[in-house]
């Protein structure tokens, strides 16, 4: 039967209709005409990432621990939490009209524009809500990064939890890293504290080692049975806890804080070694031994690692550390140096083992280090230390000695009579109060002295005063 197709109206026969030939489903293209190349994208740079506006939650990293906001979030004008504002909200009022003087309640919004914004750190631009005001600022100060970089009271309290958050990004790149740690520098910063508070990215492994450090700090701390005292071990942690809040101590004082608890408990532990060995003849005499040679013990701790890191280099070659990668199934992610330590504890619990108790391990390890060596005098030792204990005490009176170590040991001695004081009176508690009071006792004639010395300070402290504690004529 043909085929017919169908209308409204009637039916036609086949024969009169042209049908067209079905086409395959896939074009076919000219093979002697050359293909348009695609058209670059204008908003990409060759070097240094892209020009494409992103929004900020594609900049602020999700699962990034971000500290919170000493201002806290906008509790009226919420919009103003998610862009620059400036500390600018919607402001209420009236309308009044000249003739009758009738008030009409009316409000007043910020002109917020919505702009894309480069940020020189990030290599980016940004798409954000501000307002005309913090654009002008932004202008003045020299971009972005510089309008969220600038330290100051006030510059904190208008960016708002946004800008902050846009900060602590910044703040992560190593290139503003740098600037600040060289801002910091020219300014006459130590270099501890440099280190402290702008730590480079080789740096950040040993901070954190030394946060952990002070939360075993307080298992350290013993009284003088060698047993751990449970309430200076919860004072301790009360303290750890207090450092961390921002209200009640200033950033320098936080640090204080955090050294002087880990140093105390240092400093204890090695008295009551020192009081052991029968090197010195009280536990005073112990404190003072082990402020003065603090610094010696440190260096002799940073040889040691050195020396067990040589030694596993040299026991644990590179075939064995991939026998003990396949052997555990052990990630990719995994350093070498930490692949050598898991094969060195595998290989000292064998030998513990066959030695057939940790203490004999431990002693025979121990006869075969002091193996061709002379044995130690101890009486000689404490006749060191007792002549060392003496030079430190004399330091502030002895002429004879460098600036470099007659400062260190007045200050090794300082800390000790601070630390007996803080043992007498209850334990790390008193010691962290007393360090805090000389460092506030310090810094007082400092600045008391730089106020006094600037002419242009004192006149503006004195037309603060209140009107009735000025002379009067």
């Amino acid at each position: 039967m043909q085929p017919r197709g169908q209308l409204l109206s009637r039916s036609l026969d086949a024969s009169h209709m042209a049908f067209r030939a079905a086409h395959p489903a896939q074009r076919s293209y000219a093979t002697e005409v050359t293909p348009t190349p695609a058209v670059k994208n204008p908003l990409q740079r060759q070097k240094g990432g892209d020009l494409g506006s992103h929004l900020p939650k594609h900049i602020i990293p999700r699962d990034a621990y971000i500290p919170a906001y000493p201002y806290g979030d906008h509790p009226l004008f919420k919009q103003a939490n998610r862009g620059l504002y400036g500390d600018q909200m919607i402001q209420f009022g009236n309308n009044v009209s000249r003739k009758t003087e009738t008030k009409t309640r009316r409000y007043w919004k910020p002109n917020v524009l919505s702009k894309s914004l480069y940020s020189v750190a990030l290599k980016k631009k940004i798409k954000l809500r501000i307002t005309s005001k913090v654009l002008k600022t932004m202008d003045r100060e020299g971009g972005l990064d510089e309008y969220l970089l600038k330290d100051n009271e006030h510059r904190l309290k208008e960016l708002g939890p946004l800008g902050w958050a846009l900060r602590w990004t910044l703040l992560q790149k190593p290139e503003v890293v740098d600037r600040m740690r060289t801002q910091a520098a020219a300014l006459g910063l130590h270099q501890s504290t440099i280190d402290a508070q702008w730590p480079t990215r080789r740096m950040l492994p040993d901070q954190k080692l030394s946060q952990d450090s002070l939360v075993r700090a307080a298992d350290l701390i013993g009284d003088e049975h060698g047993e751990i005292a449970e309430e200076q071990h919860l004072d301790a942690k009360e303290d750890l806890a207090e450092s961390a809040t921002p209200d009640e101590y200033t950033r320098l004082e936080q640090r204080v804080r955090r050294e002087a608890i880990l140093e105390y408990a240092k400093a204890v532990k090695a008295a009551q070694r020192y009081l052991t060995r029968g090197l010195v003849d009280s536990e005073e005499e112990g404190l003072k031994l082990a402020f003065v040679r603090a610094k010696e013990r440190d260096e002799a701790a940073t040889a040691l690692k050195q020396k067990y890191a040589k030694k596993l280099d040299q026991m644990f070659t590179i075939q064995k550390v991939q026998d003990t990668r396949t052997k555990f199934d052990l990630p990719s992610t995994f350093s070498d140096n930490a692949v050598r330590t898991i094969a060195y504890n595998q290989w000292r619990r064998r030998q513990i083992e066959e030695a057939g108790s940790y203490e004999a391990w431990k002693e025979s390890v121990r006869a075969e280090r002091t193996q061709g060596s002379p044995p130690r005098d101890d009486a000689s030792r404490k006749a060191e230390y007792a002549r060392l204990i003496e030079e430190a005490e004399s330091a502030s009176t002895n002429e004879a000695l460098d600036a470099v170590r007659k400062r260190y040991l007045e200050t090794a001695i300082s800390k000790a009579d601070r630390a007996i004081r803080a043992k007498a009176l209850g334990g790390p508690d008193d010691y962290i109060e007393l360090t805090l009071d000389d460092l506030r006792s310090t810094r007082a004639p400092r600045q008391a002295s730089e106020v006094g010395g600037d002419a242009w300070a004192a006149l503006v402290n004195s037309s603060n005063a209140a009107a009735e504690n000025r002379p009067t004529a």
